[in-house]
């Protein structure tokens, strides 16, 4: 009997660890050749091999080496991801905070291995563009999360004066946006205080770009956790 879809335990089937395990390989060579022969220079032929697929199969996971880096698939972000965050999900502690939280999770289970993410994160600093792509990813993410969430809270937005014109997917476009903001805040470089000096600044300036470079998965989850943590403050403290 074949076991190729047979549960490997933990309710993945073994042709669906078998993918994602290729993706991750496929993920780790992109981001290591990347930054160590140049962003320019690696290319997939490079990747693939370091990953032991051919280049047809590389291409059966991701669209280019920019979206390897990023870990952006050709089917788009990983729905089994967003469907076990939300499963666990109970939004009737606050949608915007629970909607958070989701997101929080996902972020969870979805960053690579301590090292290559350190590396990543390095390359991001190196070359801005994957910035940009790696944002238009998380558009990706937020609009599998308004599809997902859009019937989930239509109980909780039938209870809204809703502006003339407006769908309960907007109400819950707006509540998924809003709701991205610790993600976003976490990375976000705070501005110098009035009356510091340039040099001040520069010198600030510097020890951030060291220490983004030099971020892991541990210490961004931390970074999220307390613009989390200042969200919910916020939310519990202030009446928006």
């Amino acid at each position: 009997m074949s076991t190729t879809n047979c549960d490997s335990g933990d309710g993945e089937s073994l042709r669906d660890r078998k993918a994602r395990l290729t993706r991750e390989s496929i993920h780790r060579a992109a981001v290591r050749l990347s930054y160590e022969r140049g962003l320019d220079a690696a290319t997939v032929a490079q990747i693939a091999d370091e990953a032991g697929i051919s280049q047809r199969t590389f291409f059966n996971y991701f669209a280019s080496k920019e979206d390897a880096i990023i870990g952006t698939a050709t089917s788009g972000p990983d729905e089994r991801l967003v469907h076990d965050a939300l499963a666990s999900a109970d939004f009737s502690s606050g949608v915007l905070a629970t909607t958070a939280d989701v997101v929080r999770d996902i972020l969870s289970r979805s960053l690579g291995d301590e090292e290559t993410e350190q590396i990543r994160r390095a390359l991001f600093m190196r070359e801005p563009a994957l910035v940009q792509r790696n944002a238009d990813a998380g558009g990706a993410l937020a609009t599998m999360l308004i599809d997902a969430l859009t019937p989930r809270l239509a109980d909780e937005v039938a209870t809204l004066a809703l502006p003339d014109g407006t769908t309960t997917r907007d109400a819950v476009r707006m509540i998924v946006l809003i709701a991205l903001a610790p993600l976003r805040h976490s990375f976000v470089r705070p501005k110098p205080p009035p009356g510091e000096s340039a040099d001040e600044a520069s010198a600030d300036e510097a020890a951030a770009d060291e220490a983004a470079a030099e971020s892991t998965p541990t210490n961004l989850h931390e970074r999220f956790d307390t613009s989390l943590a200042l969200f919910r403050t916020v939310l519990e403290g202030i009446r928006i």
